[in-house]
């Protein structure tokens, strides 16, 4: 009966916890992409493909939701342009386009990169030519509503639909007219063989024990950890990496050091799995896995900043002559933690 009741305690209380992570997982994450969309799927010297099928419209006119040498628009010139070049269908809208490339700082551009604009800015506007954070909201990125492709040396490739001449033009960035509109470069393409990779460093608290987490009002700590993880990104938000990190666990009294597999989100959801050495009266190694949440909510540059919570699991076996008590077990074994993650990308 004991038992029985044990079990009861310990499955609410599993609940509660799955519950109160849940909730926290309904708030917005941003800056979800942290490699090139088509990053994988296009050739080494798409880029240049990319450039010269644009090339090949210079003189089209202008026509608002053309696609062909008869009239073109500029998200138009864009869509038919990798299409001819990657055998690829981009996004067909500027709104898309812009919620669908790496947000890249204006002085990372590299040719066969996206620019986008806001025609409805003022000509007097102020122009961040050198800048090195862009804001990764909707609210920003809605602002654009045209689009061309970065061909080098300040120039880019567009279909322009007022000023002389109109039609599909090469223009400069140093333009008054473009210069004070530029909102922000998109990367669609890898830029380099390594493009994507990250390096990632975070540390945690984790919250009191089981039967403790839930049942006081008061949040008690039980650990401390940090840690380093290397990810390849696998598509536009999913990666694989190895984490490395070192944890004190005051309940256990013991260090473990955990190697895991983390692979799923880059913001939002993953598994991770993996053995670990645990050090304190004695070495033993143990098989630990879980799940976890991790929103990034910032970018500056190449740098992303978050938060995550974890769910975890250590598979760990009572010592020889220990009484059999499923609480203390679970206790051992579950813990909730929450921390941050600092992650630099190499796009």
């Amino acid at each position: 009966m004991a038992r029985d009741t044990a079990a009861r305690f310990i499955l609410a209380r599993i609940v509660a916890i799955a519950v109160l992570w849940s909730a926290l997982a309904v708030f917005p994450s941003y800056a979800a992409v942290t490699a090139p969309p088509l990053l994988g799927r296009a050739s080494a010297d798409s880029r240049q493909a990319v450039i010269k099928a644009a090339e090949s419209f210079l003189g089209v006119p202008y026509r608002l939701g053309g696609e062909t040498k008869s009239g073109i628009d500029c998200s138009g010139l864009v869509y038919v342009a990798f299409l001819k070049a990657t055998g690829i269908k981009v996004p067909r809208t500027v709104r898309d386009l812009s919620n669908w490339v790496l947000v890249i700082p204006r002085q990372d551009l590299v040719p066969g990169d996206l620019v986008f604009f806001d025609l409805e800015a003022s000509a007097a506007a102020t122009s961040v030519p050198n800048q090195t954070s862009v804001p990764q909201n909707a609210a920003f990125l809605s602002k654009a509503d045209h689009v061309g492709i970065y061909i080098g040396d300040g120039v880019f490739i567009h279909a322009a639909s007022s000023g002389s001449p109109k039609g599909v033009i090469k223009s400069s960035l140093s333009e008054a007219g473009w210069k004070h509109r530029f909102l922000f470069a998109g990367r669609v393409l890898p830029a380099a063989a390594l493009s994507g990779i990250a390096a990632e460093w975070g540390g945690g608290l984790g919250l009191g024990h089981l039967d403790s987490l839930l049942s006081s009002p008061f949040v008690s700590l039980r650990s401390f950890n940090g840690w380093g993880e290397l990810s390849l990104p696998i598509t536009n938000n999913f990666a694989a990496g190895i984490r490395l990190g070192i944890a004190w666990d005051s309940y256990l009294g013991m260090v473990k050091v955990p190697a895991e597999l983390d692979i799923g989100q880059i913001s939002g959801f993953s598994l991770f799995a993996g053995p670990a050495l645990t050090f304190g009266s004695s070495v033993h190694l143990i098989a630990t896995g879980g799940i976890r949440w991790s929103p990034l909510l910032f970018s500056s540059g190449t740098q992303r900043f978050g938060i995550y919570t974890e769910l975890r699991y250590d598979h760990s076996v009572p010592l020889a002559g220990q009484p059999d008590n499923v609480l203390a077990d679970m206790n051992a074994r579950l813990s909730f933690s929450i921390g941050f993650r600092l992650r630099s990308v190499k796009y």
